[in-house]
């Protein structure tokens, strides 16, 4: 995919969400777009750590900053 095809998927995925804030607090809004952020970037990253390290992944630490939002 071209840079220009993932910022247009990105903000394609941004306007799925409830523009009109009809109980919907700016908190809420901000931590979904955080999700859709977090998500892409996991799924960006099909490679695994054969050295388990942190070194060579941040997998790891992209699938605890998911679980950190989905708890706020």
């Amino acid at each position: 995919m071209t840079p220009k095809e993932m910022a247009k998927e990105l903000i394609d995925k941004y306007f799925d969400l409830n523009w009109d804030w009809d109980g919907v607090t700016k908190y809420e809004w901000a931590r979904e777009g955080a999700l859709i952020t977090v998500n892409h970037i996991i799924g960006s990253n099909p490679h695994s750590n054969p050295f388990n390290t942190e070194v060579y992944s941040t997998m790891g630490y992209w699938l605890q900053v998911k679980e950190e939002i989905e708890l706020l």
